[in-house]
């Protein structure tokens, strides 16, 4: 479901045009006018201003007055669908025009500030109670006093000409918003059409490096697999497990690059791979696998966590002398997997984080960016799921990594 977004008045139509458009629309009618927002808070400068209402306006009470004035003007405008003809909270003749873009009330052209006929006057509708009493205050009694009187046809015919310039304000807002969107979508879309071509070249570069390094692996699957059980026949039962997880692990290496598998084969990928390098290392690194079972079947391009797995080990926990620990979790979180590969390893500067996360990085060593690397596992991941997968990389010097992936629950059509 689309977010509808929800627009200022000055979003849509530039402030200098506002102004320019209520300057000359003052000076052709003797009106007082300014633009408000949705709130009936002036976006520009007022033009043609009475005395009387710049001094209303200095007094607290008076702003407010005038303010409330001036929104519930527009918002009456709004529901009648035309030109609003009032008396403000200070008796005089006002009237407002509405600003309407793609259904949103944006703001309102308020003009006035005069007095009409008095049997004319008696008609309109007086929209707030006063923000101050005259009798009060001397100098608004005499400011009133030259306040002008004006026909009320012609005020009528000023209302008609704030229409017009309103609706021109509001088609030349939705025609700023429909090339602000065009102009989101093709960067949108240069930045997408710009990402896949990096990808595909990352996978064909990725493929002609496993074709490279392939030499004869169907010859060195069976001889595996004939040590296996030669091992066995022999009585060495750890040296055949660690030879078939060997097996497995070049199984899956000859299978397309670009495949889907589902978590539960990857995770055994892992445990295969677990298995070599615990009997390598021994105590000096321990594996930790915490997996909810109802993740398993969601699918997930092949041959994705084990580069991560490597790195952690490779880059993190061996060049540690005590070594370390490693933890792969697997949980669902709502309609998302959640994949945590973390280890207690020398971690990585920030600067070298910095770089992970905009894949751009040109460091060797200790980058944990080796193999297929973090960033062909990122690409692969966006390539498959979109905006519906992301992800977080958390590192600190001498403490550890953890890297997060967030990937939508799809339960895989594995051979697709």
């Amino acid at each position: 479901m689309a977010v509808r977004r929800f627009f200022h008045l000055r979003d849509v139509v530039d402030v200098s045009v506002l102004q320019e458009i209520q300057d000359r629309f003052s000076d052709a009618t003797g009106l007082a006018s300014i633009i408000v927002d949705y709130q009936g808070k002036p976006v520009v400068r007022y033009s043609n201003f009475r005395p009387f209402c710049a001094r209303v306006r200095q007094y607290p009470g008076g702003r407010e007055g005038c303010e409330q004035s001036d929104a519930h003007a527009g918002l009456e405008a709004v529901r009648e669908g035309q030109p609003y003809i009032y008396r403000c909270h200070m008796g005089l003749v006002d009237l407002g025009a509405p600003i309407v873009v793609n259904g949103q009330y944006l703001g309102s052209i308020m003009a006035g500030q005069v007095l009409i006929e008095e049997e004319a006057m008696a008609g309109l509708d007086r929209i707030a109670k006063p923000g101050l009493n005259i009798a009060q205050h001397p100098e608004l009694k005499q400011l009133y006093e030259g306040i002008p009187t004006m026909p009320f046809h012609k005020v009528k015919a000023a209302a008609q000409l704030m229409y017009t310039i309103a609706n021109y304000i509001a088609e030349k807002g939705v025609a700023n918003i429909i090339q602000q969107q065009l102009n989101e979508q093709n960067v949108r879309l240069m930045e997408e059409i710009k990402a896949r071509a990096e990808l595909e070249k990352a996978l064909k570069d990725a493929e002609l490096k496993a074709l490279q390094s392939q030499i004869n692996p169907h010859f060195l699957f069976n001889t595996l697999n004939t040590i296996s059980r030669l091992a066995l026949l022999e009585g060495a039962p750890q040296t055949q497990e660690v030879v078939f997880a060997l097996a497995e692990l070049l199984r899956a290496s000859l299978r397309k690059i670009g495949q889907v598998a589902t978590l539960r084969d990857e995770i055994a990928y892992i445990r295969h791979y677990l298995l070599i390098q615990e009997t390598r290392f021994r105590d000096r690194i321990q594996a930790e696998l915490d997996i909810d079972e109802t993740c398993l079947e969601s699918e997930i391009p092949l041959l994705t966590l084990q580069p991560l797995v490597e790195n952690a080990i490779v880059h993190g926990l061996e060049p540690k002398e005590e070594g370390g620990h490693l933890v792969v979790r697997v949980q669902r979180v709502g309609d998302e997997v959640c994949i945590e590969v973390a280890d207690d390893g020398l971690g990585m500067p920030a600067e070298v984080v910095e770089e992970v996360l905009r894949l751009e990085s040109k460091r060797s060593g200790r980058s944990h960016l080796t193999g297929l690397g973090m960033s062909n596992v990122h690409k692969r991941l966006q390539y498959h799921f979109g905006a519906d997968y992301h992800w977080e990389v958390q590192s600190r010097l001498g403490e550890g990594t953890r890297i997060t992936l967030f990937l939508p629950y799809r339960p895989a059509k594995v051979g697709s």
